[in-house]
């Protein structure tokens, strides 16, 4: 079924009820559930999560190309516009499902489908700018959307799953403020694939004026957009049938007679905004806003609940940021670490292992020797300041870096005592009594090193 349909009358009127449509969405209220299936929703889920997944990769792929020919010819090309529709019907389907507004397992199409969750969008005309800024205008809808998203889907999506496996239904409030919740995402997810220019918005549900009637079956029930039985009023899910009072054209844009749209179908009396009532119905009737409805109008109680939505949102963002950062910065701070002491080591390791040649190229002579006692004993005090001054992510990497920089200083003090000898007897004095203590500790160097190495690895 195409997301398009010929539009009656001039393009200005089309555009006129094109632009301001939003998307619609029809949840047939709540009604008694398997607890078997409430107990393993999440694993019976997953086949449709995999289906979507690969799905919003083409999406992806569409809304490019989209978005180009939006910003040319002023509107979704028309094979964009049918796949982007069935995608957000089959999100709709399925996230309905998984956060229980319904027992009804979600068919495996694009089309629609005589499902408890309806949606319906009527891509239209674009504005070109708008197009073009697309990604900048989401930013406002996407941040709520977040924010609702943390607060109704985490937490209090845990309790509302104990609820519903306990009781086998979902408490009428909940329903209203979890479906307004998953109305405002598919409007966030069908403005930002260009199918449909009407900003997101309706999340406290909609305001209905005294007289306002329905949309009508698919936007007008035009042509190969959603003109099926049941579709736009769902039948069987209200127990009175809704009427069309007259007065809703003129109230709402988009909907009922506007210039060029809403001509009476065949076998239909004229009335203003919509034909005649249906066969069987009797005098107008005030608006049904309930569920069944394309109108969403929420209880106090679920609006409520809506705005907890916002506060825990807004709370497990703000811990989800805070934990975020300390993470990265952990990460972070550990790789600069890990760089900064194998640099710092680095001409400790070759001042150590080059002490051997540049004694022998000395030839006997103490002066060279003490000079080369005296430079290694200023690289490894270096050494050591430096480990000492290493911001150290964890606390067993600071106490590793505490004992590697203590056993360098004590290294570097047996080379400035060498390094202190003036004469060769005096020289061979010292070696005789430091020299096994300044193997062990050139050794006890590289332990320490690698110990350190290893805590900072496991930070």
């Amino acid at each position: 079924m195409s997301a398009y349909y010929a539009s009656p009358g001039g393009p200005a009127a089309a555009a006129v009820q094109e632009e301001l449509a939003p998307v619609l969405v029809a949840f047939a209220g709540p009604a008694p559930q398997s607890r078997l299936t409430v107990l393993i929703r999440a694993l019976m889920v997953i086949p449709h999560i995999v289906v979507l997944w690969a799905l919003a990769i083409a999406a992806y792929v569409v809304v490019i190309i989209g978005w180009f020919g939006a910003l040319f010819a002023g509107r979704l090309p028309g094979f964009a516009a049918d796949f982007l529709t069935g995608f957000v019907r089959w999100q709709a389907r399925v996230f309905g499902y998984a956060i229980l507004l319904t027992d009804v397992y979600p068919p495996f199409t694009l089309e629609d489908a005589d499902y408890p969750i309806r949606v319906a969008v009527r891509p239209g005309r674009l504005n070109r700018l708008a197009v073009l800024f697309r990604f900048f205008l989401l930013i406002p809808a996407w941040i709520v959307a977040s924010v609702v998203s943390y607060g109704a889907f985490t937490l209090v999506q845990f309790v509302s799953w104990l609820i519903v496996l306990i009781s086998g239904q979902m408490p009428d409030a909940l329903y209203q403020a979890l479906a307004a919740a998953l109305r405002y995402q598919l409007r966030v997810s069908g403005f930002a694939f260009m199918l449909t220019s009407a900003y997101p918005s309706g999340l406290y549900g909609d305001q209905i004026a005294a007289g306002t009637a329905w949309p009508q079956p698919g936007f007008g029930g035009q042509p190969g957009y959603g003109a099926q039985a049941g579709y736009g009023d769902p039948q069987g899910w209200v127990t009175q049938p809704p009427s069309d009072p007259p007065g809703w054209a003129t109230q709402q844009p988009a909907y009922g007679q506007q210039p060029g749209y809403g001509a009476p179908q065949p076998g239909y009396a004229q009335q203003p905004g919509y034909g005649a009532p249906q066969p069987g119905y009797g005098a107008p009737q005030p608006v049904v806003t309930g569920f069944g409805s394309w109108w969403l109008a929420l209880s106090s109680k679920a609006r409520t609940l809506v705005t907890a939505f916002i506060v825990l949102g807004v709370v497990f963002a703000a811990a989800a940021g805070f934990i975020q950062a300390a993470f990265t910065n952990n990460v972070v701070g550990t790789a600069e670490a890990v760089n900064q002491l194998q640099s710092d080591f680095t001409p400790v390791n070759a001042a150590i292992n080059g002490i051997p040649a540049k004694v022998k190229a000395c030839n006997g002579q103490l002066a060279c020797v003490t000079q080369l006692d005296r430079s290694v004993a200023g690289t490894l005090n270096t050494f050591a300041a430096q480990v000492r001054g290493i911001a150290m992510p964890s606390g067993q990497a600071s106490s590793d870096a505490a004992d590697l920089a203590s056993t360098t200083s004590h290294t570097a003090s047996i080379f400035a005592a060498f390094g202190a000898a003036t004469s060769v007897s005096q020289y061979q004095s010292i070696a005789n009594a430091d020299t096994n203590d300044l193997q062990q500790s050139l050794e006890q160097i590289y332990t320490d090193y690698n110990t350190l190495g290893t805590a900072l690895t496991n930070s």
